[in-house]
């Protein structure tokens, strides 16, 4: 068997798996896991064709009519897991209504598993094309387009579908009433924090995602927090049981905030560490060293509630979390540097190798 085959397969068989995923889900009634799926076929989609899609639910909550956008390739894809007709005819539908065919000038439906055979009573009016047999696709016709593919893209693609079903498939089916309170969860702070964006700054936050928030600091507080609003240094030098921070982004598992002055050491061999701002650099001579920001990641896990009542000295909202990670609220700490809009810079974040990801 050849490497091209191989890889096919491999990829054949992550598909089918996630299709699978999907159907025990919806049979749960936790609908909402095929929201997580856009981002997927967001990398996917860019992967394959070189464009340039943006989630915009990430950037206006419940986007009319599309999941994903490229203003400069003048394309656009609803993502769904409901093939009929009725449903796609209402996509194609809002689509005009909305005036969405004066900057995308080509509308997919992607098809989370099986599409129909057929959808002869489709009607689009002269405002917009639309070819069933080649505009709405779903996994065996992505299957087909990627069948070409160099086997160097091939293997990205791979690692797509891995990521997707690897980070869905560890969440025990056990637990759906902890998913299902987790994607409400994300539902109701996406639509308290954050705003509508016109497409002017849906660009600008690409690279700063914070522009999306209405507010650009939360106070974090402790469910079990009598501190406030005194100092937030805690007398023992521990984290204090309330904080300020500023928001970064939504990830996949809750909400991402970050902060700065922070210092690595990058050794030699490309290895590298956190270390304190002050410290010395004599102590790690012949290694190089790079200012950076933390990215602090708190999982819906371990928000409780929150309230958009502002506080009368800041005027912030609070977000109430228990300190569930070793007496921190974080799930994971990242480290790495902020994107910008000015130099089309997105942000970066380093593994132990000092690789860039993201």
């Amino acid at each position: 068997m050849s490497n091209r085959e191989i890889e096919l397969k491999i990829i054949s068989d992550e598909f089918a798996l996630w299709e699978l995923r999907l159907q025990n889900l919806s049979s749960m009634n936790l609908f909402d896991a095929h929201n997580l799926s856009e981002d997927s076929i967001c990398e996917l989609f860019n992967n394959i064709f070189n464009y340039n899609l943006i989630n915009l639910n990430a950037i206006n909550v419940n986007f009319p009519a599309i999941d994903l956008g490229d203003l400069r390739n003048s394309v656009c894809i609803q993502v769904t897991s409901t093939k009929s007709s009725n449903k796609i005819q209402k996509t194609i539908d809002k689509f005009i209504e909305s005036n969405l065919h004066i900057k995308y000038s080509e509308l997919f439906i992607v098809i989370l598993g099986k599409k129909q055979k057929k959808y002869d009573s489709l009607k689009a009016n002269e405002e917009i094309l639309f070819d069933y047999k080649s505009q709405i696709l779903d996994f065996r016709d992505i299957l087909n387009l990627i069948r070409s593919k160099p086997i160097s893209q091939l293997k990205k693609i791979s690692k797509i579908l891995k990521q997707e079903n690897n980070i869905k498939s560890n969440v025990p089916v056990v637990n759906h009433r902890k998913i299902k309170r987790n994607f409400n969860l994300k539902r109701k702070l996406e639509e308290n924090f954050l705003r509508n964006l016109d497409y002017n700054e849906s660009e600008y936050s690409i690279y700063e995602p914070w522009i999306k928030f209405k507010y650009s600091k939360i106070l974090i507080k402790s469910i079990n927090d009598c501190q406030w609003p005194l100092s937030e240094m805690d007398s023992d030098d521990n984290i204090s049981s309330w904080f300020k921070a500023e928001f970064w982004d939504f990830y996949e598992n809750g909400i991402e905030f970050v902060s700065g002055n922070s210092k690595v050491v990058i050794n030699k061999d490309g290895t590298w560490k956190p270390i304190d701002y002050f410290e010395n650099k004599a102590d790690y001579p012949q290694s190089e060293f790079k200012g950076c920001v933390n990215f602090l990641r708190i999982p819906y896990e371990f928000i409780i509630d929150f309230d958009m009542e502002v506080d009368p000295y800041d005027g912030l909202p609070s977000l109430y979390v228990t300190y569930a990670k070793d007496g921190m609220p974080y799930e994971e700490i990242l480290y790495g540097e902020i994107g910008s809009f000015k130099s089309k810079k997105k942000r970066i974040i380093f593994d132990e190798k000092l690789k860039l990801i993201d």
